[in-house]
């Protein structure tokens, strides 16, 4: 079973996968994309992507995807994100002048790197940060990733945890060309645009209060087609063959300019 993620080798996309998928083959890409383009194209079965980080919020580009790729979650995983500063050996932490990762543990990592004094550089992953400043070998660059990175790539750990609060996961969803099936316990993804009036939201919003549906998360995002017109993301608990959420949605969908189902699959709840 192929299954695309970020790489290269040392990812917690990759701890994702390996949390979720017994056997596999792990197909690297270099970006977000790429692995929405695998699984479109069936070169992966699945893909594994990071979609929100309870520090910093959603992942922006995952959520803009959707709108491009006719893809659907088929699972979620919660992972517990601790954060690492990784040298190369016989680094002295006080040589360091700048720290390189993938701009979302940066964002993390940001009073540890401010408080510090380093300069910063984004990567497009945390293992490929910790792969670049292995092969430069400059004591004076340091990497964030986590300590299987650092065995992976031959580093060490000059400072544990460096995340900016102890409770750090990140939701990584498993991209499909189908969703899953119902178990009881299952959450349900969409996203929709609204008419320009008054209350559109609250109206919209009332097609899952009226059957007593359970949200659990709203994001909106710019639609890129001018100010103040944005697309909404809602994740809710049921799944889309339940008779509740087959009665909700049909009403939003009387309410909105535009909705698409990504999905109904398992739902988890944070550690």
């Amino acid at each position: 079973m192929r299954v695309s993620l970020l790489g290269p080798k040392g990812t917690f996309s990759e701890e994702a996968a390996n949390k979720f998928f017994k056997q596999k083959k792990i197909v690297y890409k270099e970006e977000i994309h790429d692995i929405f383009n695998d699984v479109l194209n069936e070169n992966s079965k699945f893909g594994v992507v990071p979609i929100e980080n309870s520090l910093e919020g959603p992942v922006g580009i995952t959520l803009d995807l959707f709108l491009k790729f006719d893809l659907k979650i088929y699972s979620e995983i919660i992972l517990d994100i601790k954060h690492n500063m990784l040298g190369i050996k016989n680094t002295n932490l006080e040589d360091i002048k700048e720290i390189t990762s993938h701009p979302q543990a940066l964002a993390q990592c940001k009073k540890f790197i401010k408080n510090a004094g380093f300069t910063t550089k984004n990567c497009l992953s945390t293992a490929d940060a910790a792969k670049n400043i292995f092969l430069a070998g400059d004591d004076t660059i340091a990497a964030i990733g986590s300590i299987t990175t650092a065995k992976i790539y031959n580093l060490i750990v000059l400072e544990e945890s460096i995340q900016d609060e102890d409770f750090n996961q990140t939701r990584f969803i498993i991209l499909s060309k189908q969703d899953n099936i119902q178990t009881g316990a299952d959450k349900t993804s969409v996203i929709f645009t609204l008419p320009d009036k008054p209350g559109a939201l609250y109206d919209a919003l009332g097609s899952f209060v009226k059957e007593r549906i359970n949200l659990v998360k709203i994001e909106s995002r710019p639609s890129r087609k001018g100010l103040g017109d944005y697309i909404f993301f809602v994740d809710f608990l049921g799944h889309r063959h339940d008779q509740r959420v087959k009665n909700g949605l049909k009403s939003l969908k009387n309410k909105v300019t535009y909705i698409k189902l990504l999905g109904s699959y398992p739902s988890l709840k944070p550690d």
